[in-house]
């Protein structure tokens, strides 16, 4: 693809994203007000001194429903809806695939930290044909520790090293993926707003992060189950400071909700 042609689509997808913003503007502005609640929460609660142990606390109140509507999280249905520009909102609505929770981790930890990019991914052994092949049929999202990349897969709770050649191997799992940056191209002109955009350089900088995390020791089975062990204590010892959260923030589930009902 030339530069001139991925211009040509990328101002297709501007002119239709910024319709698609015009047309469910309260239900956006509605979504960001409450990812600025839960960064605010994050940083009340101090989980962010670690880039692993947030990623694992966020993984399990995800998993609980702690973010969704009546706190029920289906990430097997068929049928879900979702605004194309913004697809996290569909975890708050209570049913979604893994681009909407990788996307939603992203829009929640980007304001912590450097890398919790999404990785559009191809797994073969799900269902595969050639379109998956080549923009990826997965989406996980890059996390960091001890100053190693590495990807984790929020939908499945699994880690995955980075063993070059965009490949990467599950660590606790018989499991690889295969980074697809045609994928990602695929999400960002979906979701982007803006004409300047910095897509080339995320994907060089995913490139060059996957290369350089593939020559890092990995995580030991033992380390991996201790941060799960803190992440989760972490959570039961602060139980009523979530509580008060969720009681504090559920109309915005509620008000997602019946706005998802109404997508244009």
């Amino acid at each position: 693809m030339t530069e001139k042609e991925l211009e040509k689509i990328k101002l297709k997808h501007l002119k239709n994203n910024l319709q698609i913003y015009k047309d469910n503007k309260d239900l956006v502005v509605l979504y960001n007000d409450y990812i600025n609640k839960i960064v605010e929460f994050f940083d009340f609660i101090k989980v962010t001194k670690n880039d692993f142990l947030y990623t694992i606390v966020f993984d399990i109140l995800t998993e609980i429903g702690f973010f969704t509507c009546h706190n029920n999280l289906d990430t097997n249905r068929d049928n879900f809806e979702e605004l194309s520009i913004m697809p996290g909102i569909s975890v708050i609505n209570g049913a979604c695939v893994c681009r909407n929770i990788a996307c939603f981790y992203e829009d929640v930890s980007k304001h912590f930290f450097d890398y919790p990019l999404t990785l559009c991914c191809f797994d073969k052994y799900e269902n595969a044909d050639k379109d998956t092949a080549i923009y990826g049929n997965h989406m996980i999202n890059l996390t960091t520790y001890h100053d190693t990349i590495y990807g984790f897969d929020i939908m499945n709770h699994c880690l995955f090293k980075s063993i070059g050649n965009n490949r990467l191997k599950g660590v606790e799992v018989d499991y690889y993926l295969v980074y697809k940056e045609y994928g990602d191209l695929l999400i960002h002109l979906t979701t982007q707003l803006e004409k300047n955009d910095d897509f080339l350089s995320q994907t060089e900088l995913k490139k060059m992060l996957l290369r350089i995390a593939s020559r890092k020791d990995v995580i030991e089975s033992s380390q991996y189950k201790r941060i799960i062990s803190d992440a989760n204590d972490f959570i039961i010892s602060r139980k009523k400071i979530f509580r008060s959260f969720l009681d504090d923030n559920n109309h915005y589930h509620e008000e997602i909700k019946q706005k998802m009902l109404s997508l244009k």
